[in-house]
Parts: C-alpha cells; sequence; structure tokens
C-alpha cells in the first residue's frame, strides 16, 4: 500500500518521470513465511534484473523497495548496475525489522550486507527505531521516511451508539499479532466486568485456525467479518469506535493499521512493542499496554469503552498526528533527500 500510494503520488507531479519495475510475487503466493528461495523465485529474479537493465540507464536515480531477503540477495547486483550506470542508488525496507534480520546472521554475511547499505546513496527507513540502529551498525547514511496512506481530508463523521463502543482488529489473524488475546481479554470483560463490546476481525487467517474459530465462536460480541481490500481500510475503519492491535509480531515495524486508524480519527489499543510507541503515545491517542498480557488490554478496552469524551478526544489527536502519513507530506521528504 505504500509504495503504490507514493507511485500515485510522485504521478501528480509534473517534474518526475516514475518508470516502476512490480516485483512482487502473485498475490495466491502470500504465506506468513517462506524459508527459502525455489525456482520461480530465481526466474523472478532473472526477470527483475533484465528489466531493471534495460531501464536503469534512462533514470536519474534508482529507489528499490525491498524486504530482508531481497536486500541479501538481488540489491547487491541492481546496486553493481546503478554504479556502472553512474546512478544514485536509494534503498527503502519494507518493514521495520532490517537491524533484527542483520543481527540473526553470522558475522561474516552481516559484514557484507553493512557493507552494501553503507554503499548505497541512501537507507530510507520507516521507523525512527530501525534508522538508529543502523546508525549505531555504522549505516550513518540512513534516513526516517515513514509509510504513507491516502487519508481523508476532514475528520470523517463518527456514527453509531457512543455507549456500545465498536471495536475493530485489522491485520493478519495470527497469534503475534495479537488476535487470540484480543478474545481472551473480551472474554474477561464479559465474565468478570459485565461489559460485552462488540469485535470485528478483518484480515486472512494465516495461523491457529481452528483455535481462533473456536474461540470466536465462545466470546460474546466477537465476529469475523473476512478480509478488507487496502484501498477501503481507512472507511471501514472510520464506522469503528476503537482499532485494537495488540501486537507481538517479532518483526513488526508501523502497522498500516495504526496509520490508516489515525487518519481516520480512531484511538488505538495497542502495545508497547518495537516501534509502535512511535505512532501511539498512551493517553494522548490511544493506550498501550505489555505485550500478551489479556488482563491489561481488558482493562484499556473497559477504559476507552467507558469514557466516550476520552474516545473523542484522542480520535482528534489521532487525526491530527495521521497527517504527517499523508503521501502528499511524505513524499516530498523523500524526494528532499533523493535529489538534495
Amino acid at each position: 500500500m505504500t509504495v503504490q500510494a507514493i507511485l500515485d503520488e510522485l504521478a501528480r507531479l509534473s517534474s518526475i518521470r516514475v518508470i516502476p519495475l512490480n516485483t512482487s510475487p502473485a498475490p495466491e503466493r502470500f504465506t506468513a513465511k517462506k524459508a527459502r528461495l525455489n525456482s520461480e523465485d530465481a526466474r523472478r529474479m532473472a526477470f527483475i534484473t533484465r528489466q531493471y537493465a534495460r531501464n536503469v540507464k534512462h533514470s536519474s536515480a534508482v529507489l528499490v523497495f525491498a524486504n530482508n531477503r531481497f536486500t541479501l540477495t538481488i540489491v547487491p547486483l541492481l546496486l553493481m548496475l546503478a554504479r556502472r550506470h553512474h546512478k544514485r542508488f536509494y534503498l527503502k525496507p519494507v518493514g521495520g525489522s532490517l537491524d533484527l534480520y542483520l543481527v540473526a546472521q553470522g558475522k561474516l554475511l552481516r559484514n557484507y550486507l553493512l557493507s552494501i547499505l553503507r554503499a548505497v546513496d541512501g537507507v530510507l527507513a520507516q521507523t525512527r527505531q530501525l534508522q538508529s540502529a543502523l546508525i549505531q551498525m555504522g549505516c550513518t547514511n540512513t534516513h526516517y521516511v515513514p509509510g504513507c496512506r491516502p487519508a481523508p481530508q476532514a475528520l470523517p463523521p463518527r456514527s453509531g451508539n457512543p455507549a456500545e463502543p465498536r471495536l475493530i482488529f485489522l491485520s493478519l489473524i495470527h497469534r503475534q499479532k495479537g488476535a487470540l488475546i484480543l478474545l481472551e481479554a473480551l472474554g474477561l470483560l464479559a465474565r468478570e466486568h459485565s461489559l460485552r463490546v462488540s469485535c470485528d476481525f478483518y484480515g486472512p487467517i494465516l495461523e491457529d485456525r481452528e483455535e481462533f474459530l473456536r474461540q470466536l465462536e465462545v466470546t460474546p460480541g466477537s465476529h469475523y467479518c473476512g478480509v478488507v481490500q487496502p484501498e477501503a481500510a481507512t472507511a471501514v475503519i472510520a464506522a469503528h469506535d476503537v482499532l485494537v492491535l495488540p501486537t507481538y509480531y517479532a518483526t513488526e515495524g508501523h502497522p498500516g493499521a495504526i496509520i490508516e486508524a489515525m487518519q481516520a480519527g480512531v484511538p488505538v489499543i495497542s502495545t508497547r512493542h518495537r516501534a509502535i510507541p512511535e505512532l501511539i503515545t498512551d493517553g494522548e491517542n490511544g493506550l498501550l499496554v505489555p505485550v500478551q498480557d489479556s488482563r491489561a488490554l481488558a482493562e484499556a478496552i473497559k477504559r476507552i469503552a467507558l469514557d466516550f469524551s476520552l474516545r473523542e478526544r484522542m480520535g482528534q489527536a489521532n487525526f491530527h498526528r495521521g497527517q504527517e502519513f499523508r503521501p502528499d507530506v511524505v513524499v516530498p521528504q523523500m524526494l528532499d533527500i533523493i535529489f538534495r
């Protein structure tokens, strides 16, 4: 979604001509994890290299969006081709976990990857946490350029019953994203506090399908609503009162759903995990709880569910904060780094 938002914004600028090369695999190949390269990956990498070699000579600068494995396998070759044609080369890591990936490698491979990162003209980190970690590793060419999402120009109208808040979980249905923790918290609220709130779960079920559906069935007010198309996410979130994302996903960066909730003017309950406190200030535009703590999560939901004025204040604060992640704000920052 960030890549498409950036491309759409660049298309509006008459001074910029973009030559996009789509390197994404087919959607049906998406899985939570994939351990190693296969023959289809090799064919795709060969196709990318051929397309890139034909187009790089006609460019002023190269910007590569790359996941961690792509950075290891093909970025060195793309960088070499760019240097052959004396082109500037910028890398934007996908997500915020490149530092963890580097630390997990053996010393020789880690030093090789760091040498590649230091050789590019700039690394555009999605989170300040990643920027700081890479600078500490000697990549002083790292800049903070956040992800972005198309945003409404005005605060979307609120609807529904203020006394009966609607929660939304929008992410991968995955243990580390906190879906099961949220169901536990909702069960606690119903059993111990007689507080029933509705919660709609959206997202592809990638892990623990049977356990998730079983727990969903016995948790009052909880519903699985399927998958939301990326372009509709902000509108779907805006139809709810609170986004709840109790993630402890190992490689979490800036979750797109949190940015979309900010732009929809919806408060967020999340965790003090990785770079999430960069987005949510506890008590200001949302609430933060410890990871894997269903009781603390239940207390946070109870607090925000019973206080309509708190929800309104946090939602308005979120909307104003979310303007930082609009494409027309982020793209000029990026272009200033690339072409200064």
